[in-house]
């Protein structure tokens, strides 16, 4: 049984149960089935871990993203994929095995010598998800306008309204329109001004008006995509961030004909994202995530891993691992990190300037033996 046959014998109870038992003991459900959690994902206690009904994929509105039930269950119980697929069997009562038949079976024998040439040469048959679309026309009722904080950190007026950024005045957000590899407007995001909801965790969500939110799974998506894709595919480079921010300071520093960002709005990176990202033909891939650690906190004399310091950087890290390994067989994989001051605790490597993120670019570590970087949290 595979990892997609296992979530379809998935229902909703399940997922309740599931996630009691990764101490998420309060929660909220919705008229439409969706469910609000604990953000167990990463020890949080804020009803923040949204889980939607109708992809069976959760959103974590913190810090982690678009995540599957294994990848919730992997951070919740800090275990790798394979131990949450046990898991998952364990809790619904499946066999992990097949039942061999009785007597000597005909064994097939085969030469993998040519083996590596696999990821090569094998292209693996996209699935087609199909995303909802919103009418485009909905971005006219807004403001042709950019925070001014956002002008001030580097952003300017060409690559906002390349981007369609725009402001909902009687919400006070700025408004951050999705779009697909296609160009179909999937989605809707908001960034909140008002202090009550930028308090309460709500600083990035999808906006909804007269009722409807323009929400999607945005685990089957790229912020910056479509916009991005052919310079991705001249180039042969892709950098992943994290917020779509960073994705328009890229292309105010070198020109939008150069920029050749996409942003996961979170940590976590789907198989479906990294096949989107392969399909554009990309030779090596740099990961440009904000800086979730503190180094400075944790006393490498006498580590604490119970410390909050050590857990955001040891997820920091595995996420990281986790990324890298989907990307090695296929792809030069590097990382851009910050170990020093030239940026702050939560700030992306773009946050500081053109010169600060050439700096930290050229410093960048590419990743040879993802067994470095597992001796980095041991």
């Amino acid at each position: 049984m595979d990892r997609d046959e296992l979530i379809n014998l998935i229902t909703t109870e399940d997922i309740i149960e599931i996630l009691k038992d990764l101490g998420s003991n309060n929660y909220k459900l919705d008229d439409k089935g969706n469910i609000y959690f604990n953000t167990v994902c990463h020890n949080g206690d804020s009803n923040k871990l949204y889980y939607f009904s109708d992809t069976k994929f959760f959103q974590c509105f913190t810090c982690c993203g678009s995540l599957s039930l294994f990848d919730v269950v992997m951070s919740a119980k800090g275990i790798d994929f394979i131990e949450s697929y046990n898991y998952i069997c364990n809790f619904k009562g499946i066999s992990r095995f097949k039942k061999l038949k009785i007597g000597l079976q005909k064994r097939e024998i085969q030469n993998k010598d040519l083996d590596f040439l696999k990821f090569h040469l094998y292209k693996k048959e996209n699935r087609i998800i199909q995303l909802p679309t919103y009418d485009k026309y909905i971005l006219n009722m807004f403001d042709d306008y950019i925070p001014l904080s956002w002008y001030t950190e580097g952003i300017n007026d060409e690559i906002a309204s390349f981007f369609q950024i725009k402001f909902y005045i009687s919400q006070n957000k700025t408004i951050i329109p999705h779009y697909d590899i296609n160009g179909n407007l999937v989605g809707i995001r908001g960034r909140a001004f008002f202090k009550h909801e930028t308090e309460s965790g709500k600083k990035y969500m999808p906006i909804t008006i007269q009722r409807l939110t323009y929400k999607y799974p945005m685990s089957f998506n790229l912020y910056g995509i479509f916009q991005n894709q052919n310079n991705i595919k001249q180039f042969k480079k892709v950098i992943i961030v994290e917020s779509e921010k960073a994705v328009m300071l890229y292309g105010s520093y070198y020109g939008q004909k150069n920029n050749i960002t996409v942003a996961l709005c979170g940590m976590s990176l789907s198989l479906y994202q990294r096949d989107l990202l392969l399909s554009l033909g990309i030779e090596e891939i740099a990961i440009a995530f904000d800086k979730q650690y503190q180094i400075e906190l944790i006393d490498n004399e006498n580590i604490d891993k119970n410390s909050k310091a050590w857990k955001e950087y040891e997820n920091y890290i595995k996420r990281l691992i986790k990324i890298s390994e989907m990307f090695m067989s296929y792809c030069n994989v590097s990382i851009v990190v910050c170990w020093d001051n030239r940026i702050r605790y939560k700030d992306s490597p773009l946050d500081f300037g053109k010169n600060t993120f050439e700096e930290l670019y050229r410093e960048r570590y590419y990743i040879d033996d993802i067994e470095e970087l597992k001796e980095m949290i041991k």
